[in-house]
């Protein structure tokens, strides 16, 4: 008997939460993530996307050339007479959960018919990781200039995150924030996190509303910035990068892209926007030219809207044509633009 009603209410579990999923996908109530297993390839202490492949990520197709550069199809031939732009970043600048062509890159390219764009960004990478993308693809052909996205994640995640000040730690909903981060280290827990966040649009709905990502993520990077010595490692990495560039007699920008949670009315000021303040700082003393789009994002009227849902960082399709726009306007410091 007891077998019969546990067999029963398990069916009852799956079959409401079928329909619970059914309803999600109908109203679009959350955006799914993961990469297909095909789309990175892991070598040591560093990853980097396969060659010529196609793969999901964040629910979309995804295309990589030869270079593992993204690209919008298989059938990409990039025009040797063109000057070319190499574009360095981490998953925003990838364009997850957006399809190739509506990314500002893909704009970029149908926009600028004379010039290539090469798409080198690679979901999950820091600054530490742009020097090397940069020395293997310094020969591209007709390489003139580089534009890094920077977002507040490319400080890198693998240092030990300070701990906040004191009135910081009393605040309940940051002791919430900091125990769903600590679940990251549980083994059970990121395997299956990882399979449900790539399958159910509920269960993201579900995470998205309960773990308030946004908020977590935020406070996971932040204190970050106020340690000294991170803030330091960050100022050598830039300088790794910009010593290649100089060498190499190209062309330098850095465009800041901010979180979600910086965007919202209340967050718009100098306490949640220190992170910016000590890059543009750093990009200032290094004489590099850079573009702060934070603003831009603050006073747009539904700044949640340029994410993806319950996304932290992630442009979503208009997010992309919103920086796309912007990025139309200031290019016309590079030749040929």
């Amino acid at each position: 008997m007891f077998r019969k009603v546990f067999i029963f209410n398990i069916l009852i579990f799956f079959l409401l939460f079928f329909l619970l999923e059914i309803i999600a996908r109908t109203f679009h109530m959350a955006d799914l993530t993961g990469v297909s297993k095909n789309m990175l390839i892991f070598d040591k202490s560093i990853h980097r996307n396969a060659t010529n492949v196609e793969a999901i990520v964040f629910s979309k197709k995804a295309f990589t050339d030869e270079f593992g550069f993204r690209v919008p199809n298989k059938n990409l031939q990039y025009n040797k007479n063109n000057s070319s732009v190499l574009i360095l970043g981490d998953s925003v600048s990838f364009g997850v959960g957006v399809e190739e062509n509506k990314t500002f890159v893909g704009l970029l390219r149908n926009d600028f018919k004379n010039i290539n764009f090469f798409n080198s960004s690679v979901p999950g990478y820091h600054l530490e990781h742009y020097p090397e993308i940069l020395k293997n693809n310094i020969n591209l052909n007709n390489l003139n200039d580089i534009i890094l996205f920077f977002t507040l994640n490319d400080i890198s995640l693998e240092q030990t995150v300070v701990n906040a000040d004191k009135k910081e730690k009393k605040n309940k909903n940051k002791e919430s924030i900091n125990f769903f981060n600590s679940l990251r280290s549980n083994f059970f827990f990121t395997k299956l996190n990882s399979f449900l966040r790539s399958k159910s649009v509920f269960y993201m709905w579900i995470k998205g509303i309960s773990t308030k990502p946004s908020e977590r993520h935020f406070y996971y990077t932040y204190p970050i910035y106020k340690n000294d010595s991170s803030v330091e490692s960050l100022n050598k990495e830039i300088r790794k990068l910009k010593k290649i560039i100089k060498n190499n007699s190209l062309n330098f920008l850095v465009v800041v892209l901010p979180y979600e949670f910086q965007t919202r009315k209340e967050n718009c000021n100098d306490q949640f926007l220190l992170p910016q303040k000590k890059i543009n700082e750093i990009l200032l003393n290094e004489n590099i030219k850079y573009i702060d789009y934070t603003n831009f994002f603050c006073n747009y009227e539904k700044p949640n809207s340029l994410f993806l849902k319950y996304d932290p960082v992630h442009l979503s399709a208009k997010g992309h044509t919103f920086v796309f726009k912007l990025l139309k306007k200031d290019l016309n410091y590079l030749v040929n633009y």
